[in-house]
């Protein structure tokens, strides 16, 4: 935060009080990678999807999943920082995974509204869960030293849409 402020040419303090303090700067910024990447994904699951309901859900979240994992930027923060990472990512206080939650149940409210899928959960805790699969199968490999597994995702979040 020290350089970013001398590369603004502005005081630490003007810096904190501009964007708080570095895990919440770094989250705006992951946050507005995703909004590009959750675009994206609906563009996907628009394409591929064989219904608009569960299987339109599992594909969005399943190609977000994919794009989160391979973009370089984050794959080094997570790399380089992987407790720093994950508390930005995935932290209930944090910006990414609050806004995770937000538009993933206003996609659930979306399809249901329309009739595409039938919910049984409140969509806000289905979201929650959903995000949290996604973040474990993600980044299972800093969590718990085993491989990514995207499409077990998937599988786990269609059977919570069944």
């Amino acid at each position: 935060m020290g350089d970013l402020a001398a590369d603004l040419g502005i005081s630490r303090a003007t810096l904190y009080r501009w964007v708080g303090n570095r895990e919440q700067l770094l989250g705006e910024i992951l946050w507005s990678f995703a909004e590009g990447g959750l675009e994206q994904a609906r563009a996907y699951a628009d394409a591929t999807a064989t219904d608009p309901g569960a299987d339109w859900i599992a594909r969005f979240t399943h190609r977000f999943m994919a794009e989160t994992a391979a973009f370089q930027p984050i794959r080094r923060f997570v790399e380089a920082e992987p407790d720093a990472a994950l508390r930005v990512l995935t932290s209930n206080h944090g910006i990414q995974h609050q806004r995770l939650i937000s538009t993933l149940r206003g996609i659930l409210e979306e399809r249901a509204t329309a009739g595409f899928i039938q919910l049984r959960l409140d969509p806000a805790d289905l979201a929650y869960v959903i995000i949290r699969v996604a973040e474990s199968f993600i980044w299972r490999e800093f969590i718990t030293g085993e491989e990514p597994d995207l499409d077990r995702a998937a599988d786990v979040i269609r059977i919570l849409l069944s």
